[in-house]
């Protein structure tokens, strides 16, 4: 069986993608702890539920930016990101709204990248243009088709349940300031 790899121009528009991505990554890693402290110590929200669901994907996010950062890297790319910091006292519904948004462009952006991977496969050529079969005669910085592909699918899980963690927690925010409210 050959081995594949992705057209020039495919690696450049998947680092692209990849880069977009990375940046509300890197902005999950950095926000979410603000996000928890402000939710329990300033509007004095403590429910495990919402906070376990921000833990997870700030978790997530620092997985996502790793192999994110190490494939961008691999495949020629230089890592480009900037920290988006939240004004102190926003809104925590707000936010997770915004959240929400961002995770919906987030698995368009992976979704691209993986579609630009299965449709720019390139055969590795060896001695004599003859098909590699073995990953033993690659370069260390060769990138298989099949590696962009599965992390793409793994990512994409990853974020359609975090589009469910926040869509839960907005929920279950609203229902305890709804009860708040009424309480008084």
């Amino acid at each position: 069986m050959a081995i594949e790899t992705i057209s020039k121009d495919a690696k450049k528009s998947i680092i692209q993608l990849l880069n977009r991505l990375l940046q509300v990554e890197y902005d999950l890693l950095f926000n979410y702890p603000r996000v928890i402290d402000k939710l329990v110590n300033i509007d004095r929200i403590h429910d495990e539920q919402i906070i376990n669901a921000l833990e997870v994907m700030g978790k997530d996010s620092l997985r996502h930016f790793d192999a994110v950062d190490k494939l961008i890297k691999k495949l020629g790319g230089e890592t480009m990101w900037h920290i988006d910091v939240l004004d102190g006292l926003v809104d925590v519904e707000e936010i997770l709204v915004r959240q929400l948004e961002r995770e919906t462009w987030v698995v368009s952006w992976y979704k691209a990248a993986k579609k630009a991977a299965e449709q720019n496969k390139v055969k590795v050529r060896g001695f004599l243009g003859r098909s590699v079969g073995s990953s033993d005669a690659l370069p260390e910085d060769f990138v298989d088709v099949n590696d962009i592909i599965s992390l793409c699918e793994r990512h994409i899980l990853d974020e359609e349940r975090h589009q469910r963690l926040v869509r839960d927690s907005i929920d279950r925010l609203r229902m305890l300031i709804n009860k708040r409210a009424t309480d008084k």
